[in-house]
């Protein structure tokens, strides 16, 4: 694995922390821009971030949500340094990133495919059409359609341009309050800090609402071949917001069901056209077969790259950086151990105790326990990933070693609420 010339930088559309750290020390000192949006600077207080990380040279603001203003930088960047690679920090930066890339002459995911990664009811068009099996879906404007659907069936309302399961909700009748409850919760969803506070255009959908197991699939991919593919295992809570209650990889699956989400994975790189980059895609495993729920083309969140590089021994973000490069890379085809993510809950109230922590950290093979909430902050029902209370993180020998010292250690700490 290389990194960054000392006299090339690499450019992050969307700050993104937990890649910054993990990258920190192993690319030169001051060799990554970050280009942000002026409100969430402001709204993140990042304007001293760049004393944060020692290879953070500077923040460079920049529309870019929904904006081709990040486009404009292009002469400004490569007239300080040549860009050795462009790399999307965040969801909401997947388009943005693709064009800069495009524009630079850089490998990238191609503005086509970044514009269906981002944009749900494109991704449904272009993917069906290619063969991938999908549900069946409809784009929605209101209650009205909503409920014309769904009839009395069970469906999933959901916004087609959001992140993190905000907005997402899982009906398992509809009528017409309902239909009415569903579409306000879902066209409202709002995330403060993640979004410029300019207007943005949402569009939202109903979808068949699928039964089976959910997996997940994250895949660096070069110049349209998949190079690296893991198969994960994912746990939702129950109730009307699907959001990840923990997460298992590599997923323990026959040898016919690896290669469906092979195949599955190949032809949805082929339908939209994805060139060079990362793929976190996400299915439902039916009866016949992996159903695509949806595909984001950045890392994944959840820790998933961090689960990633415990099983496997790969430094995943730093490969990113290489391939967007156009360098070589070297990547394992099979994972030395498994690893397992459980993220902590607690009852919706203000918290007054947080307990075993120290305990949880001292049972075999928990690698992380960390806990973002402590007495005096208020938990909330989980409505999407920005609710949980914390994680813990194991590793073990096979997935059932591994499942059960991910679960010994989140019983182990309890957080309490009044």
């Amino acid at each position: 694995m290389t990194t960054p010339a000392p006299d090339a930088q690499v450019v992050f559309v969307g700050y993104n922390a937990a890649y910054l750290r993990a990258i920190d020390g192993s690319v030169p000192s001051g060799s990554v821009v970050v280009i942000e949006e002026p409100d969430i600077i402001r709204k993140r207080e990042l304007q001293d971030a760049a004393g944060r990380f020692d290879c953070l040279d500077r923040i460079v603001p920049a529309s870019y949500q929904q904006s081709t203003e990040a486009l404009d930088l292009a002469a400004e960047l490569t007239a300080v340094r040549p860009v050795a690679a462009v790399v999307p920090g965040l969801e909401y930066a997947v388009p943005a990133t693709a064009a800069l890339a495009e524009k630079l002459g850089l490998p990238g995911a191609t503005e086509q495919a970044a514009q269906a990664l981002r944009d749900k009811v494109r991704l449904r068009e272009v993917s069906g059409a290619a063969g991938v099996r999908n549900p069946r879906w409809r784009e929605v404007f209101g209650p009205a359609d909503i409920l014309d659907f769904a009839g009395d069936g069970p469906v999933v309302v959901k916004p087609a341009n959001r992140q993190a399961s905000v907005g997402v909700q899982l009906l398992d009748s509809v009528d017409a309050d309902t239909a009415a409850q569903a579409w306000e919760r879902t066209s409202s969803a709002a995330e403060y800090e993640q979004v410029p506070d300019r207007e943005l255009a949402w569009r939202f959908l109903a979808e068949e609402r699928l039964e089976g197991p959910e997996f997940s699939v994250e895949a660096l991919v070069r110049q349209g071949e998949i190079i690296f593919q893991n198969v994960t295992a994912k746990t939702v809570i129950p109730g009307p917001y699907p959001v990840e209650l923990g997460h298992l990889l590599p997923a323990p699956l026959d040898e016919d069901t690896q290669g469906a989400f092979g195949t599955a994975m190949r032809a949805l790189v082929a339908a939209t056209g994805y060139q060079t980059g990362i793929l976190h895609a996400e299915w439902i495993l039916t009866e016949s077969g992996p159903t695509l729920v949806e595909c984001a083309g950045r890392c994944p969140g959840d820790y998933l790259i961090d689960l990633n590089d415990l099983a496997y021994g790969t430094r995943i973000r730093l490969t990113l950086i290489d391939l967007l490069a156009g360098r070589p890379v070297t990547l394992p085809q099979s994972a030395q151990r498994t690893s397992a993510i459980r993220f902590l809950a607690a009852e919706p109230g203000t918290v007054t105790e947080v307990t075993g922590v120290d305990a949880a950290r001292e049972l075999p093979g928990i690698r992380v326990v960390e806990v973002d909430v402590a007495p005096g902050d208020e938990v909330r029902p989980w409505a999407s990933s920005w609710d949980r209370a914390g994680h813990v993180i194991a590793t073990g020998p096979d997935a059932e070693t591994t499942r059960r010292r991910v679960l010994a250690a989140d019983a182990a700490v309890h957080i309490t609420t009044d």
